[in-house]
């Protein structure tokens, strides 16, 4: 009769964790890399988070300091919420344009205009610059005149919403 020998780690257990010891201690090593080098963006990424928040608060600080400042000049302009819709509409005034009527309500912070213009590209230039410094324009009507008889071609209605200064 043949003997049966048992053993308590047979070899093709010990080559087999032999096998995944050798496949995991690379990817270990690896993933701690991986984990250090993570560690490292996070931290530069919260030191340019600080200076982007420490330079915002210096800009907003200077602007402030601007403003104050130039609101103390003899001849700087005093604006009231009464004039804001006319100095908006001031800035993006040109000669191809020319103001028909206005009428302002300061309570909704809107404007209906009508204009006329010598273009259709002169009315729509004028409606971008009027973007450019309100909050809203919407063009609501526009007509040509068929036969023009002065510089002034073309006619339109605009309403504007506009946005108060601090």
């Amino acid at each position: 009769m043949s003997t049966l020998h048992f053993s308590a780690s047979p070899t093709w257990a010990i080559k087999a964790s032999v096998a995944a010891i050798l496949l995991f201690l690379p990817l270990g090593y690896f993933m701690q890399q991986a984990l250090s080098e993570k560690q490292q963006y996070h931290q530069m990424f919260d030191a340019v988070q600080t200076k982007l928040q420490a330079h915002r608060a210096a800009a907003e600080k200077i602007r402030l300091s601007q403003k104050a400042f130039h609101r103390q000049l003899p001849g700087a302009e005093k604006s009231t919420p009464d004039l804001l819709p006319l100095q908006l509409l001031g800035k993006a005034m040109r000669d191809d344009v020319a103001l028909v009527s206005l009428e302002i309500d300061n309570s909704q912070h809107q404007a209906r205009l009508t204009v006329v213009a010598d273009s259709l590209n002169s009315l729509l230039d004028f409606t971008a610059r009027l973007q450019n410094v309100t909050n809203k324009v919407e063009l609501e009507s526009h007509a040509t005149e068929a036969a023009p008889k002065g510089r002034w071609k073309v006619k339109a209605s605009l309403s504007v919403e506009f946005r108060h200064e601090d």
